[in-house]
């Protein structure tokens, strides 16, 4: 971290629109996040989609901004598992959390897939170099993916997670997790099988990934909806659009129409 990033990590602004508006939100991560553009569609249908009382895992937690929403809507009653394995991310989550008084949520350094282990964790090789991109280019950690470089972090899969009773069963699970989408479906087995309320807010990074989570999810009875930077990114590459989003769940669960039509509706950067 920079010099003058360490200086603005600790100075805190509120948050100006959005699901989060006059959250504090530290002043080192950009406009953004101020603005309250960051995912701003996903953030507002978690708000619309969450109920008070629910139990959410956010995987790809990243620096918070989702889990301030969904700690909120879901109130004392309610629980969130914030799961965030980039140690610069996982610090300003914790920054976040505290600044804004939020006791409902507890942090975990696991990045989640098919299986529990260790893997590498960080940044793409500059295909050009061989090296790792240049520091300022690394500056967000929105890119960090298992397999690149940069730390070693513990791998756990939700499955697992749960019969250990380290974290109980979610009723909602948002996964950002930058190409492992599918494997962290395959360590959610049983969980996707059994919980008739469970819904889904998924990000999938690649056309193939794209089609086999779908796949994958129908399997198991959830309807899904796709947001529209999914039709931008068949069209323009997946590079074009960052994520591409999907919500899933049962009809037993009662999603609204205003709810599946908001989702539809979200395009280009969440």
């Amino acid at each position: 971290m920079s010099a003058l990033k360490k200086i603005f990590h600790h100075i805190r602004l509120p948050i100006r629109q959005g699901p989060n508006v006059g959250r504090w939100w530290s002043l080192s991560t950009g406009s953004r996040y101020m603005r309250g553009d960051f995912v701003k569609g996903k953030a507002s249908c978690l708000e619309q989609l969450l109920r008070p009382g629910e139990t959410v895992w956010d995987v790809g937690a990243h620096r918070g901004f989702t889990v301030l929403v969904e700690s909120r809507v879901v109130g004392p009653a309610g629980r969130v598992f914030a799961f965030e394995p980039n140690p610069d991310s996982r610090d300003l989550l914790k920054l976040h959390l505290k600044w804004n008084g939020v006791t409902n949520a507890q942090v975990f350094p696991f990045a989640m897939g098919a299986h529990d282990g260790e893997m590498s964790f960080g940044w793409a090789r500059d295909p050009n170099t061989t090296t790792l991109p240049a520091l300022e280019k690394r500056a967000s950690t929105l890119a960090c993916h298992l397999g690149g470089d940069g730390f070693t972090v513990p791998v756990r899969h939700v499955d697992g997670l749960i019969a250990s009773g380290i974290a109980p069963s979610p009723t909602l699970l948002k996964i950002d997790v930058e190409g492992a989408e599918l494997d962290v479906l395959e360590g959610a087995s049983a969980l996707l099988a059994r919980e008739p309320q469970l819904a889904l807010v998924l990000a999938t990074h690649t056309p193939a990934l794209h089609e086999a989570c779908c796949i994958r999810l129908r399997r198991d009875g959830f309807e899904i909806i796709e947001a529209a930077n999914v039709a931008t990114a068949k069209r323009d590459g997946w590079a074009a659009v960052g994520d591409a989003d999907v919500l899933a769940y049962r009809p037993v669960r009662g999603v609204s129409t205003e709810v599946r039509a908001a989702f539809a509706a979200i395009d280009l950067h969440g």
